[in-house]
């Protein structure tokens, strides 16, 4: 029998797809997330869908008890990833869980500091089997939430992040490597640096949203404060905008600029660039 697949964050970017990409495969995987009923809307019904609330311990136990494996996808723009998590980590481990494969953030292995390399050390001392993805900011984040309401609403986008460059990673081939990485055994003990095959600055990706969407969609720079003003008022709770706000400014300090092919390594096809995402949605800026 094959092993049995825990993906959490399954409405997620990266989770939604992953169910997918398992389910192809044939592989036995449930569903964790906040919102059964809208997962159950998205997935066929082999799957199945449990409520897993990481802050709700009561809801563990129904997600992990058959787990043999584990997609971890910490809350996006976590600020207490770690205080939130680890309780988890621990319960599915005890429950049998042997192999864990955490989504985390490019260069985390540097930032010793932040909640999400704790929690990327905290798997590692748990004595079971673990790799690490740690893509770049998601292409994804053009269609969704914030950004991707301005972009319909305005035709305009702004971030604070003035000509900086960035290798924005599009979610699908995170996905692409999870699913492998937990369908194997190849990858145990790795971790991956996941960024699209390219560097662009928001100008030219702002061009690009332009030419396969058919309207002029023009980027600005702005200040942190706009920025937080800005997510503020639409509801972002200070702690998740400020996190926001400090990857903004390592793309603007030029930390996320660098290009790894380590998709490619694992896929054995190259990264899909922006281009390649902006044409498969353009109908989202139309």
């Amino acid at each position: 029998m094959s092993d049995r697949i825990l993906v959490t964050g399954a409405t997620g970017i990266v989770g939604s797809e992953l169910v997918g990409l398992l389910v192809d495969e044939g592989v036995e995987v449930k569903a964790g997330t906040r919102n059964p009923a809208l997962a159950r809307d998205l997935f066929d019904p082999e799957v199945e869908v449990v409520e897993l609330d990481y802050r709700q311990p009561a809801t563990f136990d129904a997600a992990v008890e058959w787990a043999d494996r584990v997609f971890l996808q910490p809350p996006p723009f976590s600020s207490d990833a770690y205080d939130t998590l680890a309780p988890l980590l621990d319960w599915a481990v005890q429950a049998g869980t042997e192999h864990v494969v955490a989504l985390s953030a490019m260069g985390m292995e540097v930032r010793g500091d932040l909640p999400i390399r704790r929690l990327e050390k905290h798997v590692a001392s748990l004595g079971v089997d673990y790799t690490f993805l740690r893509p770049n900011l998601l292409m994804q984040n053009f269609q969704r939430d914030f950004l991707g309401e301005r972009i319909r609403g305005t035709g305009v986008f702004a971030m604070p992040v003035g000509d900086a460059a960035v290798s924005m990673v599009d979610g699908r081939d995170v996905a692409a490597v999870a699913a492998v990485a937990l369908t194997g055994s190849e990858h145990m003990g790795r971790a991956y640096t996941l960024t699209g095959p390219e560097a662009l600055t928001h100008h030219e990706m702002a061009e690009v949203l332009s030419e396969v969407s058919g309207r002029q969609i023009r980027f600005e720079s702005c200040s942190d404060e706009e920025m937080l003003g800005w997510l503020t008022g639409a509801g972002w709770s200070p702690e998740v905008a400020g996190v926001v706000i400090a990857l903004y400014q390592a793309v603007r300090a030029g930390v996320r600029a660098s290009v790894s092919e380590e998709i490619e390594e694992v896929l054995h096809r190259p990264a899909r660039s922006f281009r390649t995402f902006a044409q498969d949605h353009a109908e989202e800026w139309r």
